[in-house]
C-alpha cells in the first residue's frame, strides 16, 4: 500500500521531553501502533477487508 505523511502541532516542551526518554524510530513506531488502533477500532471490519484485499492486487 502506498503511505503518506501526517503532520501535526503538539506542544514542544512535551515533545522534547518525549525525546530525553524515546528516539525518534520508537517514537514513530509508537505513533503509527496508535493509528493502527484507532483504525481498527473505527473502519468496519469489511471496510477494512475491502482495503486489504485492494491492496494484495
Amino acid at each position: 500500500m502506498k503511505t503518506t505523511l501526517i503532520q501535526i502541532y503538539y506542544e514542544l516542551e512535551k515533545l522534547e521531553a518525549l525525546r530525553q526518554y524515546r528516539n525518534d524510530a520508537e517514537l514513530n513506531a509508537d505513533l503509527e501502533a496508535v493509528l493502527q488502533a484507532l483504525y481498527e477500532k473505527n473502519v468496519p471490519a469489511e471496510v477494512q477487508e475491502r482495503i486489504e484485499s485492494a491492496g494484495n492486487i
